[in-house]
Order: C-alpha cells, then structure tokens, then sequence
C-alpha cells in the first residue's frame, strides 16, 4: 500500500490550487458582528448546521497550514477541514488556504493571529520552550509513551491531547497569547531517527551531527553520543548530501514529506522508549470571540474528522517509511540495545526535569500522563488495535485502507478520542 498515497496526494494537490490563497482575514469580513446566537446540539447533521447557517452573515477566514508541501498528509488533513468548513455551513464559510511560511514565520504566528493577518493556523509549539513551558513540559513526559508503530501511535495522540485539555497552565498559555485551542497536539507521529549511514550502534553515532526540532533533543542527542545542529527544516535535503548533517530526529510524515528519506534511508525508532515528540496545534486567533456560536461548534465537531487524517497521516508515513527506505537502499528498524539504554536514560533525566518544573506541579504531571498512557492502551486494544508485527514489516501487517478519503479503520479510536478528549470542550 506504500505507492497508492501519491494518487491522493495529487488530487488534493489539485483540490488545492483551487483554493485562493490571499486575501485579507477578516472572520467579521460582512461588517457585522457574529458572536453569539443560537448553537446546536452535539452530533448534529449536515443539513442541520446547513439551516443554522442561513441567516449567518458571510465569514472568510484566513488559514495558514502546516505545510508548505500541498502533497503532504498535513495539507490534505488541514484542506479536508477547510472544505468541510465551507461545505457544512452551506458556503457561508469562506476559508483561505495558505502554505507554511507564506503569511508568517512559525514563531511569529501568533502575533499573526492576535493582529489578524490569520484567522486560523498550525502554531509550531515546542519551538518556544520559553514562551510554551508548561506545553514543552508535557511533551517531555510524553517520552513515556513505547514507540510502538501502531498502539504506540494512536496512545501518544490520544495522550497528548487528553492532557492539553487537562491541563489549566498550558491551555493558559494559548489564552494568554490570544489563541483558542481546536487541535492541542498534532504530532504527525512518533518521532524517528533518519541517517544518511548506517548508525546501529552508539560508536556510529559517536560526533554525529543530528538535527532536532525539540528542546528535550538535545538532551536525547547528548546522551547517544551525537550533537545536535540547528540546520533549518527547508535546508535539510542539502544538509544530508553535502553530508553537513549526519541523522535528524522528526516524525515520518515530516521525513517524508521533505524527501529527505531519499538521502537518508536509514531510519530506526525506540522500542520500549520513545524520542520527545515535537507537536504543534491547531489554534484560532483573535477573530474566534467574533464568531457566531454554530460557527465554533462546527470547528470544535469538525475536529473529528481532523484527528481522524491525523492519525491516517501518522500510520501511512510509517507504512510509506519501510517502502520508501527499502527503495532507496536503507531500512527501518529499532534502535539497537546499547542506544535504547542511553535513550532510556536522557528519558529519566528529562522526566526528573519535569518534576522540578517552576510552572506546573511536574510529578503530579508525570502521574497523570502515566495514567492516560495506560487509560488509551488500554482502550486501543479494546477496539482491537494490536500489534501484529514489527516497525521492519508494518506494510505487511498494518490494517488501515491507504485511501485518504476511506479512513473506516480509525473511526473507533477517533470517535472515543472526540468523545472523551474534546466534547467536553465544545463551546455552548
């Protein structure tokens, strides 16, 4: 199923071009203010929402994604919501789609939101330790999380975001800076390892240059051996020929995305551990408090459906992984004993450090994400997600359809996700 994806990936890119990309964001554009007014009940229909949009004043709002690659599984998660968005409200929503970059740099986007260049947008989180503390707090513990590529996958995701929610300080740091929460942690996926050599062992990573896009890295990259680099994600692909960077820590949808499993091919994934996730959200600016009530319940629904290609987009980069690695003379496969050993220990180090965190109650923190950990792997092998195989074969055992538009295999994990993690945040 590794080679299907592309057929989707070039009919979205199609899709896409039909959409304008400029334009000024105005969520209030008919001069009038929306907010407020009547609201539906949750699980309400289409044609539902349709009538409820009727007497709605016409909305346009500005939604910068979080890729520059329209073929990526990010562009095709962020435009399915954008379409739904306009098809839903029968037109009266009018969202502008622009790539990664085009309006705004990913640390000055929520300046972009509170000033109202943007409406909506993927907010890169954990690349402002010092602005998102409590966020990078919780994403450091989320090492907890086995790097599994199936039940590992869909507990990190459903972790993640049942944490954010839970947790007051860090939904108090979007506030603060004028974002409203709609997404609080899309991951792309467990994070891996690429190199462009072979690296199995803790002397092939002795001095290697690895690039990390999470502050937790470097403690991770330290304790294997390497050290880490700034090498900017647009400079990658150049980074790894001119052999400037040796391995890069990221998730497989930004790997594949980018192309860089081309120049290197050697991917390898923690087992019992995993590698700090590097998240960003889905977040509304200052324009939200202008939308009418059935309007930000659409959002909030909607998120459903988004989680739904989040999770599709995570499990097919690992499938597209082992194809794409095989092809171009690499392979996928677990760190080796010795270099899960030193992760292990960077993970204890990063978790004693969120437990003497000045912004939140860090071992009560570490707690409660054990616990959901074990609430959500719980639940994922309940709906009958088990792993039937290794990272090495996942193409071969993997259930999912690599059909975007046929996601059926993911509808009870994300429908549990919807009803424990996000109805309770719906707005009335």
């Amino acid at each position: 199923m590794g080679a299907e994806w592309r057929k989707v990936a070039v009919s979205v890119a199609a899709v896409l071009a039909t959409v304008a990309v400029s334009g000024c964001s105005k969520a209030d554009s008919a001069g009038v203010d929306n907010s407020g007014g009547k609201g539906l009940p949750p699980g309400a229909t289409k044609a539902q929402y349709q009538a409820a949009f009727e007497d709605v004043e016409p909305i346009e709002l500005s939604f910068q994604v979080a890729s520059s690659n329209p073929e990526a599984y990010s562009s095709m998660r962020d435009v399915e919501f954008a379409q739904s968005l306009e098809e839903w409200s029968n037109g009266k929503i009018d969202v502008q789609i622009h790539y990664a970059g085009a309006i705004t740099e990913p640390t000055e986007t929520p300046d972009a939101l509170v000033d109202g260049r943007l409406d909506l947008a993927h907010y890169y989180t954990t690349y402002e330790p010092n602005e998102m503390p409590a966020f990078v707090d919780l994403s450091d513990s989320m090492v907890q999380v086995p790097s599994t590529p199936l039940v590992g996958e869909l507990v990190l995701h459903a972790a993640f975001q049942e944490m954010v929610f839970r947790t007051p300080e860090i939904i108090e740091e979007f506030e603060d800076r004028g974002m409203h929460v709609l997404a609080p942690a899309s991951s792309f996926g467990v994070t891996e390892m690429i190199c462009n050599s072979e690296r199995g062992s803790l002397a092939d990573l002795e001095n290697a240059q690895i690039r990390g896009n999470a502050h937790a890295h470097e403690t991770e990259i330290d304790a294997l051996g390497g050290t880490i680099s700034s090498v900017e994600l647009a400079e990658g692909y150049e980074a790894f020929q001119r052999g400037v960077l040796d391995c890069s820590l990221q998730a497989p949808a930004t790997a594949e995305s980018a192309g860089w499993l081309d120049a290197a091919p050697h991917v390898y994934f923690p087992r019992s551990q995993g590698f700090a996730p590097g998240p960003g959200s889905l977040v509304a600016g200052a324009s939200w408090d202008q939308l009418p009530l059935v309007a930000q319940q659409l959002m909030s629904d909607r998120m459903k459906e988004y989680m739904s290609a989040e999770l599709y987009g995570a499990l097919q980069s690992i499938d597209d992984t082992v194809v794409e690695t095989a092809e171009n003379g690499g392979s996928a496969q677990y760190l080796d004993a010795e270099s899960e050993a030193a992760l292990s220990r960077a993970n204890e180090d990063l978790l004693a450090d969120v437990e003497n965190s000045p912004v939140l109650a860090g071992e009560a923190l570490n707690a409660d994400v054990a616990e959901s950990i074990h609430k959500w792997t719980a639940i994922t092998d309940q709906l009958g997600y088990t792993e039937d195989g290794d990272v090495a074969n996942f193409d071969d055992w993997y259930q999912g359809s690599a059909k975007f538009e046929d996601r059926s295999y993911l509808e009870p994990i994300t429908n549990r996700l919807h009803e424990e993690a996000f109805l309770p945040e719906r707005p009335r």
